[in-house]
């Protein structure tokens, strides 16, 4: 069964119409940091374990910095187009600790080796 086109279908028009497409602003920075935070602070919970969290502390610093960086531009641009300031926060709040956690953990080892070699030079 088929149908007639009326008088008022568009049936045989060459008609095209063309469409904006608007698309919402993005702040790729932000993201940058909320990524590079997260990366530096799984990485940087090893740097913990003796041995194996020099390693990580070498690994996590790259990213740490990078996100706390990213993390500042990222608040400035989210200041400009109002979009991303929740990430750019969280990377560089994860950043900033991940540094945290490798600074405090690196002069605990400092003071355990100093104190060690201390007692074993005065004891013998």
């Amino acid at each position: 069964m088929s149908y007639a086109p009326g008088p008022a279908s568009n049936v045989g028009s060459s008609q095209v119409i063309y469409q904006q497409v608007v698309r919402a602003p993005s702040n790729g920075i932000a993201t940058a940091a909320l990524v590079l935070g997260i990366v530096a602070i799984v990485l940087g919970v090893w740097m913990v374990i003796p041995f194996v969290g020099l390693f990580f502390a070498f690994i996590s610093f790259v990213p740490a910095v990078l996100g706390v960086v990213f993390g500042v531009l990222g608040l400035r641009q989210a200041s400009r187009i109002a979009v991303g300031r929740g990430a750019a926060i969280t990377g560089l709040v994860t950043g900033g600790l991940t540094l945290a956690i490798g600074a405090s953990v690196t002069l605990f080892w400092i003071f355990a080796l100093a104190a060690s070699a201390a007692s074993q030079s005065s004891g013998a």
